[in-house]
């Protein structure tokens, strides 16, 4: 499921760095940028928009006013603005979030998963450098290059960074169709792991400097071409 988005903005420079972070950000489908506000509403009338970033200060019509013609049952709004004096005002309104500019990436990417899908999004790829898994009620961008292993708990998830812990509602079955491949293998039942954190293979274990993770029967040969071919 994408969710599709439209930016009202007359600023040009804020235009652009919105559009830069909805192209990073691959659960979200851009339709269209408008200056006006009023362009914007045929437009919304005659096309499914599920996500608008609002700016407020513009011509023609305020942005708080401009809710007065959208349904906010089926398409939500995120303000983005230079203005914080409008905060308290936008929750009153049921704004999806606010955020004052300039706004950052990480900012932007908790504001987007505020959206209430269908289904739960604890984790979701954003490029193939990094993702961002869901710690308590925000989102954690994790670095590739940060990540050891993942673990299968049940119901859960566990990612372990070279610093930090963090649980997540998800399975492995669908980390191994969502992580690179040329980086990230599933070993065993219950591992997930980084090749190029892997030091050594000993007695059908990869070791990850002081760590071990065991290699189960019909995955050796895997991971036996993995180290032959030199990815290790």
């Amino acid at each position: 499921m994408k969710i599709s988005c439209i930016i009202i903005d007359d600023e040009p420079y804020a235009q652009k760095l919105l559009q830069e972070y909805v192209d990073k950000t691959p659960i979200l489908e851009l339709l269209g940028v408008f200056v006006s506000p009023l362009t914007a509403i045929t437009f919304i009338k005659n096309n499914k928009v599920d996500l608008i970033f609002l700016d407020i200060e513009m011509p023609d019509i305020n942005g708080m006013k401009f809710l007065s013609f959208i349904n906010q049952d089926k398409t939500k709004v995120i303000f983005t603005t230079a203005y914080s004096s409008y905060a308290v005002e936008s929750y009153e309104k049921n704004a999806l979030d606010y955020l004052v500019k300039p706004i950052n990436f990480d900012r932007f990417v908790n504001a987007v998963y505020k959206f209430p899908l269908n289904r739960e999004i604890n984790l979701e790829l954003l490029n193939e450098n990094f993702v961002f898994v869901k710690s308590g009620r925000d989102f954690v961008r994790v670095d590739f290059d940060d990540l050891l292993f993942i673990e299968g708990l049940k119901d859960y998830v566990k990612f372990v960074t070279s610093k930090k812990t963090y649980i997540v509602n998800n399975s492995l079955k669908k980390l191994e169709t969502t992580l690179p491949n040329t980086q990230f293998a599933r070993v065993h039942y219950s591992y997930i792991v980084n090749f190029k954190k892997v030091t050594a293979f000993k007695d059908n274990h990869l070791l990850l400097s002081d760590i071990k993770i065991p290699v189960s029967k019909s995955n050796k040969s895997m991971v036996l071409k993995i180290i032959e071919d030199g990815l290790i």
